[in-house]
């Protein structure tokens, strides 16, 4: 038992020393002093602004498609009664492709024309009758004056002057029917020959004619069918000249003007088209404009692919920059630019891109420094240290 204190007495010095030892050496321990350690600077590669003249390209391809396309509908409603040609057959413009049923169109058309010839004779039998009234109407009058002055004298009778003075009224009302039938004689003929010619025009559409030169593309009815106006029945195409549509960025539509010339490659061959129509507005969904080229008649198929190269007007002495010192943020672009060791941010407005260069229409000027490469970690008023490019 004593030995067993003894041990457990030795232990608790020993710990006892060593405490005291430990508190010792922290407590003469020299205070550490902080290092500060200075950060290397970034190393950037820079580029010096230069003016270029620009030649830009814009390289698209399409497929052609004809010039013209014609939807046919008939005007009027019917049966088809003959279906004169096929898909494929060349038509020449007025040549009839379809036919309605139209002996109900013939008779309405000659039953009009004949309207017009009775009306034509009703208005001459009418100017006649009008001379024989007015002179009728002008002997009646001298009889009446003749029968008031034997009256006065007693030698006719009341009731013979009543007779001749009605029949006098009878006259003159037949002159004033007669004299309207005459003076409405233009506006008459007008209606007859409106209705005569609105039948011989639904006589004329009950044939459907080709509007154009060109190849049958398409008939969807066969005869016997039943037709009404609002039915597209056959699809007429002009492939002797074709074009094709393309769709570009607002920067370069709005270079464009029309009748600019085109490069174009076709399979085997290579021509000049021509730039006929170009969208002022762009597209609400994509942004872009719509232009149409044509190619010279004759040259190529439809459906065939083709490849054009668009040259814009040059821009001579233009600042530009490669594309990798562009760094872009909310919506914005910005370059780096150096100056005495030292980064400013600087607002640019860019122009096209030609390659791997970047146009520059303002912010920068002919000369000035910029970091050429990695500028996403890059930040303004950062000390930095230029490397060869």
């Amino acid at each position: 038992m004593i030995k067993t204190n003894k041990r457990k007495t030795l232990s608790v010095a020993v710990i006892a020393v060593t405490i005291a030892l430990i508190a010792l050496l922290q407590w003469t321990a020299p205070a550490k002093t902080p290092e500060m350690k200075a950060l290397p600077k970034a190393r950037v590669a820079l580029y010096h602004v230069q003016k270029k003249d620009i030649t830009l390209m814009e390289d698209l391809s399409g497929r052609l498609i004809p010039r013209h396309r014609a939807s046919l509908k008939f005007e009027v409603s019917g049966q088809v009664s003959l279906r004169k040609v096929e898909p494929g057959q060349r038509v020449e413009p007025g040549e009839v492709i379809l036919q309605l049923e139209n002996s109900d169109y013939i008779s309405l058309a000659e039953d009009a024309k004949a309207q017009l010839q009775l009306e034509q004779a009703a208005i001459k039998r009418d100017r006649q009758l009008l001379e024989l009234a007015k002179e009728n109407r002008l002997l009646q009058e001298k009889e009446v004056k003749r029968l008031q002055r034997l009256m006065k004298k007693s030698l006719t009778s009341q009731s013979s002057l009543d007779s001749a003075r009605q029949q006098l009224s009878n006259l003159k009302r037949e002159v004033s029917n007669l004299q309207y039938s005459v003076n409405t004689e233009a506006s008459r003929l007008v209606v007859r020959e409106s209705a005569l010619q609105r039948a011989q025009l639904n006589l004329e559409r009950s044939y459907l004619k080709s509007p154009m030169k060109g190849v049958v593309n398409q008939i969807m009815v066969q005869a016997g069918d039943y037709m009404t106006p609002s039915q597209v029945v056959a699809e007429v195409v002009d492939d002797q000249v074709l074009e094709f549509v393309l769709n570009l960025r607002g920067a370069i539509a709005h270079r464009l003007q029309s009748g600019l010339e085109v490069d174009v490659t076709l399979a085997d061959q290579s021509v000049t088209g021509h730039i006929v129509a170009l969208q002022t507005d762009p597209d609400a969904s994509t942004f872009t404009h719509e232009i149409k080229i044509r190619l010279p008649a004759g040259v190529g198929y439809s459906g065939q692919m083709v490849k054009a190269r668009i040259k814009l007007p040059a821009m001579p002495q233009a600042l530009v920059v490669p594309v990798t010192a562009i760094h872009y943020e909310e919506g914005k672009q910005y370059v780096m630019s150096y100056s005495d060791g030292k980064l400013s941010r600087q607002l640019i407005e860019p122009g096209p891109r030609v390659g791997n260069e970047q146009v520059i229409l303002a912010g920068l000027q002919a000369g000035d420094a910029v970091v050429s490469r990695d500028v996403a970690s890059l930040s303004a008023g950062q000390l930095v240290e230029v490397i060869e490019p």
